[in-house]
């Protein structure tokens, strides 16, 4: 009997080791631009939210990839050819660096589909772009991670999709604010001038002594007049990737460059 349960034991240690050394790596640094600190912290925060959400996320650098695919069905292929997705319709969601042309692309399958809808691109982008401009890789991706478990969160909790209220949330606290204390200003005004008794002189006439101001009339004559017109430069410095869907129709996600 101890021998049996002696055996049980060792198998689910050898079980145990098995998963482990066979377990999917979730970040591939083929460009390199992660120290080993950086990717063992990385792979087992993206391990956790993965595990917890039952939702894979995934970050792949390359240096460079070939002109004859699009970085949409690249970053697909890679994701459905390596096993990545959970659940039936593979959940999940890739993000995808190319270092020597400095292109990104945000791939996402299944349920990540809808979780990261327009307002949730824009959010993620811009928190994103910031780090990869400054070339600063390691907290751009977790930048994506705490992002990703915001937006999913919302999701399995409360079965909500980011929005433009979460995203503006401080904003618009801080205009209820700025009414509410508006609206008590002119009650606060009204009252006080129904308790103001003095009367209000209407003319300047009754401040002035007779014959200490006199006006001379002077005219100004124009007889011309000139108008410039210059066109309003444009605003770039916001995140500009463009919606795609990859061609099998298995993913949608945005690309661009930062």
């Amino acid at each position: 009997m101890l021998k049996h349960h002696l055996k049980l034991f060792m198998l689910i240690i050898f079980l145990s080791a098995a998963a482990f050394c066979f377990a999917q790596e979730r970040i591939i640094d083929n460009a390199g631009v992660l120290s080993a600190i950086q990717k063992t912290a990385l792979n087992s925060r993206i391990n956790s939210i993965s595990s917890k959400y039952n939702f894979d996320l995934v970050i792949l650098t390359e240096k460079s990839v070939s002109d004859n695919i699009s970085l949409i069905d690249y970053a697909d292929e890679f994701f459905y050819n390596n096993g990545y997705g959970q659940g039936q319709n593979r959940d999940g969601s890739l993000f995808l660096q190319v270092t020597d042309s400095r292109d990104y692309c945000i791939s996402n399958t299944g349920r990540g589909i809808k979780i990261l809808n327009d307002y949730a691109f824009n959010k993620l982008e811009s928190d994103m772009l910031k780090f990869l401009r400054s070339n600063n890789n390691y907290d751009a991706y977790n930048s994506f991670l705490s992002n990703w478990e915001e937006f999913l969160l919302l999701n399995t909790k409360w079965g909500r999709n980011y929005n433009f209220f979460y995203r503006w949330n401080i904003v618009l606290v801080i205009i209820s604010w700025l009414i509410a204390f508006a609206i008590g200003a002119i009650v606060v005004a009204s009252w006080k001038s129904k308790m103001n008794t003095a009367i209000a002189k209407t003319q300047a006439s009754a401040y002035i002594v007779p014959g200490s101001l006199e006006f001379k009339v002077k005219n100004d004559t124009f007889l011309y007049s000139a108008v410039t017109k210059s066109a309003r430069p444009e605003n770039n410095s916001g995140a500009g990737g463009r919606t795609l869907t990859s061609s099998s129709g298995r993913s949608v996600g945005r690309s661009g460059k930062y």
